[in-house]
């Protein structure tokens, strides 16, 4: 082995790619992460509430409100980057971001061109009681997301795709993110983050990026296509972080809404 290529390898973060590979997928998901930051909150911040409609149905009625779901709720924080931590493919991986940016977008759109509000479907957040781990999470989640941004849901809607794109690369790897999309299906319900109609329209908009953009992907000739149990239990790691870190919050008393 070359200097050059020794030094490559040893600077590789991930499983020993080149760095040159590993540089792209640390800016590609950057880029994508800033590109939903900038457009949620752009999309949020210049909502009109007079514009803003209600999807409520007699089926939004019949869910109860579980607090402690919002830990399922929340796994869209993690499950959205599994690609990055499973797909070895610089094609597959690059379809990936094409893919949750084609997503992120329509949904930006959508929500701009069709507002909706979830005031009137949450509780009201004073009646939590934030000494209680479940009921902290959710009054953060409330606290931190506006209530607009709605329909689709783009918490449904990012976690299938990304599903779909790592299913690109193993069909194991895209049937063990299938138990995380229903669990937050469930959830963006049960948590009264959103109504029924906005996770039927994630599904459609997750279809449609699935047969625009994934259903062709495929990894170019030579290339192994994931890193199998090992990006996978590094992402399992990744995940257990998240939920650590906001655990450390909850222990610290963080209450931003006290302020």
């Amino acid at each position: 082995m070359s200097p050059a290529a020794s030094d490559d390898a040893a600077a590789a973060p991930f499983f020993g790619e080149p760095k040159d590979v590993a540089r792209e997928r640390l800016l590609l998901t950057l880029a994508v992460l800033a590109y939903f930051v900038a457009g949620f909150e752009t999309v949020a911040a210049v909502a009109a509430p007079g514009r803003a409609h209600t999807l409520h149905t007699a089926f939004d009625d019949a869910i109860p409100l579980v607090p402690w779901t919002v830990f399922l709720y929340s796994w869209v924080y993690a499950s959205a980057l599994y690609p990055v931590f499973v797909l070895r493919s610089r094609a597959l991986l690059r379809r990936a971001v094409v893919a949750a940016t084609l997503t992120l977008t329509v949904a930006f759109v959508c929500f701009a061109v069709y507002p909706v509000t979830s005031v009137g479907l949450r509780p009201d957040p004073s009646l939590l009681d934030d000494t209680r781990f479940d009921e902290w999470g959710l009054r953060l989640t409330y606290f931190a997301d506006p209530p607009y941004n709605l329909f689709p849901s783009l918490h449904l809607g990012t976690a299938t795709v990304a599903a779909l794109s790592a299913g690109r690369a193993s069909r194991w790897l895209g049937l063990a993110g299938a138990p995380v999309v229903l669990a937050i299906a469930v959830t963006i319900c049960t948590t009264k983050q959103h109504y029924l109609v906005d996770g039927v329209a994630a599904m459609v908009l997750a279809a449609a990026v699935w047969f625009a953009v994934l259903r062709s992907a495929r990894p170019e000739p030579g290339e192994t296509p994931a890193f199998g149990w090992r990006g996978a239990a590094v992402y399992v790691g990744f995940h257990a972080l998240v939920y650590g870190f906001f655990g450390a919050l909850f222990l610290a008393g963080y209450r931003p809404w006290a302020r």
